[in-house]
């Protein structure tokens, strides 16, 4: 009976991993991303779009504090609902 219950949470950490390593790798992405805009599209980064910010520093302020708020939120909905399932 122990054996049972090892395998199912044995499962369920597992499944936990690799929901995390998806969400970090998308998150690394979107960060790791600005460089390589700010490289190859100078320009368009270098745009003002509120007054006198650029699209870099929407980018990188706005856009990547809402992707952070959006794994977070994903993650513990998801999480939750898995728990009461398992």
């Amino acid at each position: 009976m122990n054996s049972s219950k090892d395998k199912a949470t044995a499962e369920y950490v597992s499944k936990e991993f690799r929901k995390s390593i998806w969400l970090g790798t998308c998150f690394l992405f979107v960060t790791l991303i600005l460089p390589v805009l700010n490289h190859f599209a100078r320009g368009f980064m270098l745009r003002s779009m509120f007054g006198n910010l650029s699209v870099t520093y929407v980018y990188s302020v706005l856009f990547i504090y809402i992707v952070a708020w959006v794994i977070t939120v994903y993650y513990v909905l998801r999480t939750d609902k898995e728990e009461e399932a398992h």
